[in-house]
């Protein structure tokens, strides 16, 4: 879609490296490029990401780049089971709920047990039920200004956020692409290695090992930060119960697949998005 011959582009901005690299390989193929963070609670430093896009004006002066901040806490409350999620998080702060590899498989306390203990400490899958809130913000954002391309900075990286997996990447792609709608990952099969050497050798950085300096505290980070105790408490604790071989990741793509699925077809509903 284009507006008055203008050819667009959103990116899904959280002013990291990864969502950089995005924008800065995007920026010369279209006429407005507009760069959303996403908003909701727990999410903090809302100004961080300011840098990055300053950044990246200064290296397209002729570029229409506007940047936007965008709440989506609405879509998140409607579609996450809290009580459920909260009995889960409390059990294994408990241990009432034990890390998956002592039975693993169901080879100690048996199949049933396993099964029930895994789809429960799936429900707290905190990533991937914000991501699911924030695709549906993208898709209605994108149908309210009349943007057909929108991508962003996903990657081969984040296993425990399930919806930078392969799979699951795939079935985002074609429900966006019911709306009218390209959603595409630039930095998907990009290394890391080239991701920083790329925006470096552009101006954007000041140092190629950008994203380590930052995720060390070395350099002001210019990426907003999820303070939200519940996706800590999935990213360090939860995911390596459930992810801890190779029968157990391939559980975990299918659940996550069939999760991102239902739920996103569930919360388009719920908010009235027509294709």
């Amino acid at each position: 879609m284009t507006d008055n011959g203008k050819k667009k582009i959103a990116v899904l901005f959280s002013g990291g490296t990864d969502s950089t690299y995005a924008a800065w390989s995007q920026i010369p193929e279209y006429d407005e490029i507009r760069l959303i963070t996403f908003l909701r609670h727990g999410l903090r430093k809302p100004g961080n990401p300011l840098e990055a896009v300053k950044r990246l004006r200064e290296a397209f002066t002729e570029k229409e780049i506007v940047y936007e901040q965008v709440d989506y806490e609405d879509i998140y409350q409607k579609l996450n089971p809290a009580k459920e999620k909260s009995d889960v998080q409390q059990e294994v702060l408990n241990q009432k709920i034990t890390p998956l590899w002592e039975n693993p498989h169901g080879n100690v306390d048996g199949q049933e047990k396993y099964d029930l203990n895994k789809e429960r400490l799936f429900m707290a899958n905190e990533c991937l039920q914000c991501k699911i809130a924030m695709h549906i913000a993208a898709i209605r954002y994108c149908k309210e200004r009349n943007i057909a391309n929108i991508c962003d900075g996903s990657n081969t990286e984040q296993l425990d956020d399930g919806s930078q997996l392969e799979p699951v990447k795939e079935l985002a792609q074609s429900i966006f692409n019911r709306y009218g709608i390209n959603y595409f990952s630039p930095v998907f099969n990009v290394p890391p290695e080239e991701r920083g050497r790329a925006l470096f050798e552009a101006g954007i950085t000041e140092h190629a090992d950008h994203k380590r300096l930052d995720k060390t505290h070395q350099i002001p980070s210019w990426q907003i930060q999820c303070t939200v105790p519940s996706s800590v408490l999935w990213t360090v604790c939860i995911f390596p119960w459930l992810v801890y071989d190779g029968e157990s990741c391939n559980d975990y793509i299918e659940m996550c697949y069939n999760y991102y699925h239902a739920e996103m077809e569930k919360g388009l509903k719920i908010m009235g998005l027509e294709p």
